[in-house]
């Protein structure tokens, strides 16, 4: 390998480590990682952190199966943080510091298809990377075998299953009907054959973009923001009186959105659905007249 690259350079910073050693980045590769284990002394602890969101790993620029790397080396920690964006090589006192993640690309060695990437020598007592590294040992998280396998599932459900099919930039929106089953599903993802209701479900957690190993509360207060940010719902739950939202006021917005997959009805009764259950506390399902729901002073 080029011996200029920004791979070659963190591989050196390795090789002459004699004190514990870290890779810090929210993209890491199998391969750069190994890349990288094959230099780092076998008697010097690693610590590595990253970030496992299923829409970069179905992008195919982070793999959580460096977990499987780091077991069959040893001698490791890996954490996650998920709102990870800084880039660390650290062997002993000495660190380099950048852009660069652990990939091919971010490594310079993917020929055309590398990056344009920077890394500064620097040492850990640096104000700057001290305060970072503190704000990572404050958020970060054991990564598990068992978040690794839901953080894979609910990657590879983006291609597996179908969901509404909003703008990048467009609030999240629900396709499944089945918001009850959302955390058992979450918590516990299918390896083998899923159902049709299932993928969709799958697919509404994976275009959420949640992070695996949430438990349950924290589950449902990433849920209740995600529905909260919708306009629909935006000017349901910001009602100071009695009020209801019905499919016609919902209908304009609702068409936006709506394909060949999911109608504005499939999706007015999957908004209902999940409203009437993440906010219970607030809202209530309406079904006499029609489908609707309610802002009730008195759940507020």
């Amino acid at each position: 390998m080029d011996g200029d690259t920004q791979g070659a350079r963190i591989r050196a910073l390795f090789e002459s480590a004699d004190g514990e050693t870290a890779v810090i980045a929210p993209f890491i590769k199998v391969d750069a990682l190994r890349s990288l284990l094959e230099v780092i002394p076998a008697g010097l602890h690693l610590r590595c952190v990253s970030r496992w969101l299923p829409k970069e790993i179905a992008a195919g620029v982070s793999d959580p199966e460096i977990l499987d790397l780091l077991e069959a080396r040893g001698n490791f920690s890996l954490s996650l943080v998920d709102q990870l964006h800084a880039k660390l090589y650290i062997a002993g006192d000495q660190c380099l510091v950048g852009s660069a993640n652990v990939t091919a690309a971010g490594f310079g060695e993917a020929g055309a298809g590398s990056n344009i990437e920077v890394l500064v020598e620097s040492t850990i007592d640096d104000p700057g990377i001290a305060a970072t590294l503190e704000a990572i040992a404050q958020a970060e998280r054991a990564a598990t075998i068992s978040m690794a396998r839901t953080a894979r599932r609910l990657a590879d459900s983006l291609a597996d299953a179908t969901a509404p099919a909003v703008g990048s930039h467009a609030p999240w929106f629900p396709g499944s009907r089945r918001p009850e089953h959302a955390y058992g599903l979450y918590a516990q993802p299918p390896s083998g054959f899923v159902g049709a209701a299932d993928q969709v479900l799958l697919a509404d957690l994976a275009n959420s973009n949640l992070p695996p190993g949430l438990n349950e509360d924290e589950f449902r207060d990433v849920i209740r923001s995600l529905l909260a940010a919708i306009p629909l719902a935006e000017t349901l739950l910001e009602a100071t009186e009695d009020t209801m939202l019905t499919r016609a006021d919902a209908s304009s917005w609702l068409e936006m959105i709506a394909g060949d997959d999911f109608s504005a009805s499939d999706l007015w009764i999957a908004f209902v659905n999940w409203m009437a259950f993440f906010f219970s506390d607030q809202v209530m399902k309406q079904e006499i007249a029609e489908v609707a729901l309610r802002r009730a002073r008195l759940l507020g």
